[in-house]
């Protein structure tokens, strides 16, 4: 009986292995093409929101989603002006904060957070939800950082 309890116990941790690194692969492959569409395909704020982004409800009428588009619109903007010369278009990767060992920024609940690397340096931070980008700007506050959503 204890062997069929190991076995069972190996067998689900080997399943929660494998869901969560089809998890990731899943949320590596929606930052790449997000990456790629920003970047270097300079595709416009709406074709970002509708493909890449995710967007909480929020009670408030007096922002419509297309405020929201717009306001990423600036931010898109923002990152393509900082962020271009940083990127080597050949050689960057995406890995999730608990992978990455070097120098980081701090963030309390780290899960569902991916960098972009571009020659193993951390060029940007990405926070995903349901297999979508919820925010790729943060703010620091003392030793801790908070993303900002859209």
């Amino acid at each position: 009986m204890k062997k069929y309890k190991f076995i069972l116990l190996v067998v689900m941790f080997s399943l929660k292995t494998i869901v969560a690194e089809s998890q990731n692969k899943t949320n590596e492959m929606v930052i790449n093409h997000f990456v790629k569409a920003v970047f270097f395909e300079k595709k416009t704020p709406k074709f970002i929101a509708d493909n890449y982004m995710y967007f909480e409800p929020i009670n408030n009428t007096k922002y419509s989603i297309e405020d929201r588009i717009k306001i990423l619109g600036k931010h898109l903007k923002k990152i393509r002006k900082e962020k271009t010369s940083l990127i080597n278009p050949v050689d960057f990767s995406i890995v999730s904060y608990d992978a990455y060992k070097g120098v980081k920024v701090v963030f309390k609940t780290p899960d569902n957070v991916f960098l972009l690397l571009s020659k193993n340096n951390p060029i940007m931070y990405f926070s995903l939800i349901n297999d979508k980008i919820f925010s790729f700007d943060y703010i620091t506050k003392g030793d801790e950082s908070f993303f900002i959503t859209y």
